[in-house]
């Protein structure tokens, strides 16, 4: 993955202090990334090192926007992402796993590879509902073509349908007619 190998930071090289670096994450990054759900997008990401003698403390901050499906309408929905966190460089002899906020790396690593942490981070940012905002109207800014496909129902109906006894379900759609029939031929 060469696209994502600027997303590494020089371990070794660093002398010991505080360091200062900068990434952009856009589309090709986040096309690295095989079956992202995010499309595109464009998100500046900041990074404060500061390198003690066998540790490397990251400060991210990530601002910017991530182009995803919407929920809704299926449409391309750019939403805000907007991150800060916290991740520490240990160096090890014994490999140990990572758990996103502390990441082992060997003694032989000359670099510290960002690239998945960036990705994941600004998707954990991103909301668990991934729908276009609503305008200043207040109404859905969605592709108006889709959402007329949809008929929504509002809570009092949805209360009402599903408190509705199955047998009156079943005498208010004519299909059901149909089918009782067909089904009584069939028994005779």
């Amino acid at each position: 993955m060469d696209a994502l190998k600027k997303y590494s930071i020089p371990f070794k090289s660093l002398s010991v202090g505080k360091h200062h670096f900068e990434f952009t994450a856009d589309d090709r990054f986040f096309a690295a990334f095989e079956g992202s759900e995010i499309k595109g997008g464009k998100v500046k990401i900041t990074v404060a090192a500061d390198k003690a003698a066998a540790l490397l403390t990251l400060d991210f901050t990530m601002q910017g926007y991530a182009t995803v499906v919407c929920d809704r309408c299926l449409d391309d929905c750019d939403l805000p992402v907007s991150f800060s966190g916290r991740l520490i460089i240990r160096v090890s002899e014994s490999s140990e796993e990572s758990d996103g906020e502390v990441m082992w790396i060997s003694p032989a690593e000359n670099e510290v590879d960002l690239a998945r942490y960036i990705y994941e981070s600004i998707v954990l940012s991103l909301p668990y509902q991934r729908v276009h905002p609503d305008g200043a109207d207040g109404k859905p800014t969605c592709d108006p073509d889709m959402l007329s496909r949809f008929r929504i129902v509002s809570e009092e109906e949805f209360d009402r349908i599903i408190q509705q006894p199955a047998e009156q379900k079943m005498e208010e759609n004519p299909q059901w007619a149909k089918l009782r029939e067909i089904k009584e031929q069939l028994q005779k």
